[in-house]
């Protein structure tokens, strides 16, 4: 049985990972609105633990916010593609990690959602936790390790290899405030089309890597909402 420790390291990452994706897109959007590269001194000097120090060189950070600051709002940039895609993969090892060995997190949600809905998610998001993990290709481009052993898993279990995934806040989320009660989430990945360099971003979109990580991040803090009043209680 996972530790209450482990869980609560992992919902954490997940939070951290999603309040610092919003924080990143803004910094990205502002660094597009003003040159900030002459704000950047030519050293930038930080003391590690035991009194390290490490030197920064300003000119790498000049040429980041300068490519920021040339970059039309229509097209996407190297740290919007940075700051997402490492939030993105944060989140969905969190939420890997929140759901082993049948823990508290796991079998609540597990209840809640229902089994197959339960499942049809944590199928999609360990496929993108290994996309992601796995990752060395600009484009994204699948390897067949991302996706083959859980395709294996859901075929010995005799499921459909056409998972899909969806949820409307106002029906099964409540809690949580959204703007209509049509709001929610709904995708699907075909395990049995999955083939190596296919663009990941076919697959899965971005819309969609934004709806499932809002979506994790909401779980965690029900989950803990709910946890928190129970011991109150």
């Amino acid at each position: 049985m996972v530790s209450t420790e482990i869980v609560d390291d992992a919902l954490l990452l997940i939070e951290q990972n999603f309040y610092f994706l919003h924080a990143g897109e803004f910094f990205a959007l502002w660094s597009r609105r003003e040159d900030l590269s002459s704000a950047v001194p030519n050293r930038l000097i930080k003391v590690f633990e035991g009194g390290f120090p490490y030197t920064f060189d300003g000119r790498l950070i000049q040429t980041v916010l300068t490519h920021e600051y040339a970059t039309p709002d229509d097209q996407a940039s190297l740290l919007e593609y940075f700051i997402e895609f490492n939030a993105f993969r944060g989140i969905m090892m969190g939420m890997i990690e929140a759901v082993q060995d049948g823990s508290p997190f796991g079998r609540y949600w597990n209840q809640r959602l229902g089994k197959k809905r339960f499942e049809n998610l944590i199928d999609i998001v360990a496929f993108i936790r290994n996309v992601l993990s796995h990752n060395t290709h600009a484009e994204i481009r699948l390897n067949e390790k991302d996706y083959s052993g859980r395709r294996k898993r859901i075929e010995r279990m005799g499921r459909d290899l056409r998972v899909r995934f969806s949820l409307q806040y106002y029906n099964t989320l409540p809690e949580i405030n959204v703007p209509s009660t049509t709001y929610g989430i709904d995708l699907q990945v075909d395990f049995g089309s999955l083939k190596p360099q296919t663009p990941f971003l076919s697959v899965v979109s971005m819309g969609d890597l934004m709806l499932l990580s809002e979506l994790c991040f909401n779980l965690s803090l029900i989950y803990r909402n709910q946890a928190q009043t129970a011991v109150l209680d």
